[in-house]
């Protein structure tokens, strides 16, 4: 199982657990609800696009009058999206907003929201500025009183910096609504009373097992869609956000990258592999229940904190990250790219190695071998449909080297082909000490 997802929560109630028994959240915090509404594209959401521009972007304003650009199809995108949400605004505790956005082009500087023309958020600055390729799932907590009960206008703008064009793209997003506990919607689907936790029993001794259980007496299981499980610690930075020590995961297209997993059926458990995972003490996991109706209401279980890798007899777990990557990590037109990761163990004492990388994807072009690991090829490419892709991919420790090994990168592409999002590519390195 891998990694987890993007904050629904602030804070979380300190845990107790004793070696080998299992991990109950506080009775304090008894989870809670949120309602979900999502962009929707086309004229009949209050959101007209045009041909050959289906995602929505964002620009600069000297773009629409920059002799280059400004007669093609993107900048004739205004930034601007609806999003509506039928809400008593009396009935919330609280909301956020959250993107899927891809950092734009290296060196855009100042994103940034505005709600219903109310208040301006910047969207956290994590390398774009500085010329490195970037995604972002950021969270935004907003105040009730940007909102209105209906159709808001969500205004996203940046600057060009030192770019050749200000962009960058929202792929999805969503006002997240934390729902008072005796909200009507709660009551008529008979959500109200639910009382679910999430269990995490850690057997004794050097077990890299953590086994999570969602406990849900009052609820009936065919109401569940799917159970999804995140998961907090220390690890490779996956979602972009620069946080290693972090809740893990994004969503792609709405779906979830990189959590610990989703389970659709009955029980709702999974184990939890922690065997490629840094030595830690402070770890965390939570679980996410998706509703079959109403669809829409997602309910987050309180987080179940304390937990830990097992003690490891002469072994450890290190990240070795790229102390340099390139700004921007992408090849174009045969311009070879690449970083090196420093090894100061002998393979021989290597249990077990994984590369980890994200890439947006624009296509391998030509290339047959376009990423390579010291000369072996690594496919990190997909279709080319300018997704986003997070690969782990199991290594042969014998194909690693003590000290220097290389990485690197090259398209023949004229336009946008692989680039290697931030944090770069990393190892995670299991060996006897």
């Amino acid at each position: 199982m891998r990694p987890a997802s993007v904050s629904l929560i602030a804070g979380a109630v300190a845990l107790l657990m004793a070696a080998g028994g299992t991990a109950a959240a506080a009775d304090t915090d008894n989870g809670h609800f949120v309602r979900i509404h999502w962009y929707h594209p086309g004229a009949e959401h209050g959101n007209p696009g045009y041909e050959f521009n289906r995602r929505f972007r964002v620009n600069a304003p000297e773009v629409v009058v920059d002799p280059r650009f400004h007669q093609r199809n993107e900048p004739r995108g205004n930034g601007m999206m609806v999003i509506r949400a039928d809400e008593d605004l009396l009935q919330l505790t609280g909301v956020e907003l959250y993107l899927e956005l891809w950092g734009g082009h290296p060196g855009t500087t100042h994103k940034r929201v505005t709600l219903n023309g109310r208040t301006t958020y910047p969207i956290r600055e994590i390398g774009t500025a500085d010329h490195h390729c970037t995604h972002l799932y950021p969270v935004i907590p907003l105040k009730i009183t940007d909102l209105v009960n209906g159709y808001n206008a969500v205004q996203f703008a940046c600057d060009t910096g030192t770019t050749f064009w200000g962009h960058f793209i929202v792929d999805e997003a969503a006002l997240r609504m934390t729902l008072a506990t005796n909200h009507p919607a709660l009551v008529a689907s008979e959500l109200d009373s639910l009382r679910a936790t999430l269990d995490a029993t850690q057997p004794d001794g050097t077990n890299e097992i953590i086994r999570l259980s969602l406990q849900h007496p009052d609820l009936d299981p065919s109401r569940i869609a799917r159970v999804e499980f995140h998961g907090r610690y220390f690890g490779y930075d996956e979602n972009g956000d620069g946080r290693f020590s972090d809740w893990h995961g994004f969503t792609r297209r709405k779906e979830p990258v990189g959590i610990l997993g989703v389970v659709e059926a009955p029980p709702y458990a999974l184990d939890w592999n922690t065997s490629m995972l840094p030595d830690q003490r402070d770890m965390a996991a939570r679980a996410v229940i998706h509703f079959r109706n109403p669809a829409n209401i997602v309910f987050v279980t309180p987080v179940v904190e304390a937990l830990r890798t097992p003690d490891r007899e002469n072994v450890s777990v290190r990240l070795v990250l790229a102390p340099r990557v390139p700004a921007p990590f992408w090849s174009r037109a045969n311009n070879l790219k690449s970083a090196s990761l420093f090894l100061n163990t002998h393979p021989d004492r290597i249990l077990a190695a994984e590369l980890h990388t994200v890439v947006w994807d624009g296509g391998a072009g030509g290339v047959e071998n376009y990423f390579t690991l010291n000369g072996r090829f690594i496919p990190t490419a997909g279709n080319g449909a300018h997704d986003t892709i997070y690969r782990i991919t199991s290594l042969d420790p014998a194909h690693l080297r003590p000290g220097e090994n290389r990485v690197e990168l090259l398209s023949d592409t004229d336009h946008h082909g692989i680039e290697i999002l931030l944090p770069g590519p990393a190892l995670m390195i299991r060996g006897r000490d």
